[in-house]
């Protein structure tokens, strides 16, 4: 069965739930109505972030397949979920985000384990949508065989598996331990505009490393000068955000890592 779903609905669900959740992490993300209506600090882009870690999302749409006959119907043991990657032929999507997260930066897929808007309205109305989604790290993917189409299966986790000509053993994970479960990993960047424009150079430098193992003409149309330039005019969180958005196709927040509370012990007299 195919998403009912749109991908900016999922995405504007998840991306609104994760912000406005308590103890979120979240202190920068694109502007949402809800958090601008609530005041909420760090509720757009316009405001001076001191120090964070950037997290880069991309949302994919999941399809539903029950039928005996299904292809991996028999390989997954039941019903299963699918999501498509984009083919190399036509987009270097994969290739950028491999890249990027090559050099240190999270990145991850994610994936909704649902596909009605009947489950996307109940999940977000009881903030579940986090909870009801899976992420996948572009390594764990890995490099993409060949320009043809490839997708992504998965049911009961962490077992998933990337499909090619033979289906390849991928690791899946839950979004609901995300910030917490990966905080102790990140080193907080200074946004300063130095901060911002290393961001940013990370982002280019993917690009332009892409750009030399592909010929694509739809990735061409994307000039790497460009999106420095578009950086350097403007070195603040709005420029990387939209240049997340027309470069990866993916959203970018600043999280940011809790201290831990230590508990002191006291002895009773």
């Amino acid at each position: 069965m195919k998403p009912e779903m749109s991908e900016f609905s999922y995405g504007f669900a998840f991306t609104n739930e994760l912000i406005t959740s308590p103890g979120g992490h979240v202190i920068a993300a694109p502007e949402f109505p809800s958090l601008q209506k609530e005041g909420k600090p760090g509720g757009g882009y316009d405001v001076k972030i001191p120090f964070g870690s950037p997290l880069f999302l991309q949302f994919k749409l999941s399809h539903y397949l029950e039928r005996t006959n299904c292809k991996e119907y028999g390989l997954m043991g039941g019903a299963y979920y699918r999501w498509h990657l984009h083919a190399l032929r036509h987009s270097a999507q994969h290739d950028l985000l491999l890249e990027l997260e090559s050099r240190g930066n999270e990145i991850y897929y994610v994936v909704p384990a649902f596909h009605q808007t009947a489950e996307l309205n109940a999940h977000y109305l009881s903030k579940q949508i986090v909870e009801r989604s899976v992420r996948f790290r572009p390594s764990d993917i890995g490099v993409l065989p060949d320009d043809d189409e490839h997708y992504v299966v998965f049911n009961s986790l962490p077992l998933a598996y990337r499909c090619s000509d033979d289906p390849s053993l991928i690791k899946a994970q839950l979004m609901g331990d995300l910030l917490g479960a990966t905080q102790d990993r990140r080193v907080p960047r200074d946004l300063n505009e130095a901060g911002i424009h290393q961001i940013g150079q990370t982002i280019v430098d993917a690009l332009r490393e892409s750009r030399t193992r592909r010929s694509l003409v739809g990735h061409k149309s994307v000039n790497p000068d460009e999106v420095a330039r578009a950086i350097d005019d403007q070195p603040t969180l709005r420029t990387l955000a939209f240049v997340s958005r027309t470069v990866l196709d993916s959203e970018l927040l600043i999280v940011r890592r809790e201290p831990r509370v230590k508990r002191i012990s006291r002895k009773r007299g």
